[in-house]
């Protein structure tokens, strides 16, 4: 299959995971929260306590979802917020 000059370009995002590398992604989840007063400040409550992350790793032999598409890693964790949260 011959590749389009949308590739060739190096216009797209390389996504994929190198063979036996280890790849370190951070993202930034916004997560709901109120603004409480406290004395003369604020102070930021989270609305709920836990959050459930889950993460699906996809192979798209074609570069889309049309049917061909697996998934070769998920999983799903939940993190407590009050003991494994750090504000930054």
């Amino acid at each position: 299959m011959g590749r389009g000059p949308y590739e060739k370009s190096g216009l797209l995002r390389e996504t994929s995971i190198p063979p036996l590398a280890r790849v370190h992604k951070t993202l930034e989840i916004t997560y709901p929260f109120e603004e409480l007063k406290k004395g003369t400040g604020l102070r930021r409550e989270l609305v709920e306590d836990e959050l459930t992350v889950s993460v699906v790793l996809w192979y798209l032999p074609f570069g889309e979802f049309d049917g061909n598409e697996t998934v070769f890693f998920e999983q799903e964790k939940v993190l407590d917020l009050k003991t494994e949260w750090i504000w930054r």
